[in-house]
């Protein structure tokens, strides 16, 4: 029996075993696999100027630690450099050339959903497959992930965000936005002119660049009697592993409960995934969310303090599209394999005040959550191991 060793996680540098030849065999190792500690959140591989040549991606099992101590085997897609889960990052029009080495013990695939062209359906343990070659569509949210043995390797960890600038994304009145010119509605465009012209929305037009302003939150849930089953060569999919799951951990970027935001309590070690994922900025600072859910389970987000403005959804072959009706959200819904682009206005809530009438000073902090109730109970509690985050507001509009 064939096996390879696997990418082994340390703090603060990564290591990578050599792998065992596509010949050689060896006797099955009884060592368990390499603990990954709680990894940085995924961060952007590219800016909007593109990715030349081609990038190379690998799928490696690691055992994780989730954030109550507990080690949960996983898969995961890795950058080279060892990013897991990476936010791969295109430009409009930009010709993408991706490879993918498989060094698990069982075959995997890869799909881009809305991309159908950027397709490999399956990849033979210890072999690359190149990805066919295809040109970054429009500006947008996809995601990327392991379509083989559906939904099984998506929900083990192998999944990520791929994002695309657009080429030409400014409104005719010049406002930047996310998406490309093509799909804009008139309602959209009215949403981003009014940033920094409107009397409602002081302050900044949506800045493009300025990385605080653009967040990607992939939601995913994690089942760890599943992977534990599925490390052991016990494998379901399809709708019997719908039927069982039952999850235990409930992610944003592969982050739970407590570590979903920076405390005065964050380490050093935890500090990048959690800014990552919180939005922090002044009033009038328009923030821009990518919002994906990877997982089986419906999340009911609900974030405190503002409304989102919903921009847009994938239609029913993945594509997205601009919303012709942008709803101001309270709470937005976001079903297995959704993906919804969401603006957070930075608006100063009018009722922040406390009797006797006090302003409250800044920093301003609102929670973010998600109402389905296994999320919020998640290891007993309130939301100790479940999808939930905050945002801060830190000062108000600048003055010059």
């Amino acid at each position: 029996m064939e096996r390879r060793d696997f990418l082994k996680v340390g703090a603060g540098a990564t290591t990578v075993a050599l792998a065992a030849t596509a010949q050689q065999l060896i006797t099955p190792s009884t060592e368990p696999l390499a603990v990954a500690p709680r990894p940085a959140a995924p961060t952007a591989t590219s800016s909007s100027t593109g990715m030349a040549g081609l990038l190379q991606l690998v799928i490696e099992p690691v055992e994780k630690e989730m954030i109550d101590g507990k080690i949960v085997y996983m898969v995961f897609y890795f950058l080279t450099t060892g990013q897991p889960q990476p936010v791969l990052r295109y430009r409009e029009g930009e010709t993408v050339s991706l490879s993918v080495t498989n060094n698990d013990i069982v075959a995997h695939g890869f799909a881009i959903t809305g991309i159908p062209q950027a397709t490999v359906a399956a990849i033979p343990p210890g072999e690359t497959r190149l990805v066919p070659m295809f040109v970054a569509p429009v500006g947008g949210s996809y995601l990327y992930h392991d379509p083989l043995e559906a939904p099984l390797n998506r929900i083990l960890g192998l999944h990520g965000a791929f994002v695309v600038d657009p080429a030409l994304g400014t409104t005719a009145m010049g406002s930047p936005t996310p998406f490309s010119r093509a799909m804009h509605t008139p309602q959209i465009a009215a949403v981003f002119d009014a940033f920094g012209r409107h009397p409602r929305f002081p302050g900044d037009r949506w800045n493009p660049q300025d990385a605080a302003r653009d967040k990607v939150w992939v939601f995913s849930q994690t089942d760890s009697t599943i992977n534990a089953r599925a490390a052991s060569g016990n494998r379901i999919s399809g709708q019997a592993l719908v039927d069982a799951f039952l999850p235990d951990y409930f992610h944003i970027n592969g982050l739970s409960g407590f570590d979903t935001a920076t405390h005065s309590t964050t380490t050093s070690a935890d500090l990048a995934g959690a800014q990552a994922i919180e939005p922090v900025g002044r009033q009038g600072q328009p923030t821009l969310l990518r919002v994906m859910n990877a997982g089986l389970c419906t999340h009911s987000a609900h974030i405190h303090g503002n409304h989102l403005f919903e921009c847009t959804e994938p239609d029913a072959s993945g594509v997205p599209y601009c919303e012709t009706n942008v709803y101001e959200r309270d709470v937005w819904i976001m079903r297995p394999m959704d993906r919804k682009d969401m603006i957070l206005p930075f608006e100063r809530p009018p009722d922040i005040a406390v009797w006797p009438p006090k302003q409250e000073p800044f920093p301003l902090r609102y929670v973010m959550h998600c109402h389905t109730e296994m999320s919020q109970t998640a290891g007993g509690g309130n939301y100790p191991q479940g999808l939930v985050t905050h945002w801060t507001m830190t000062g108000p509009i600048y003055t010059f």
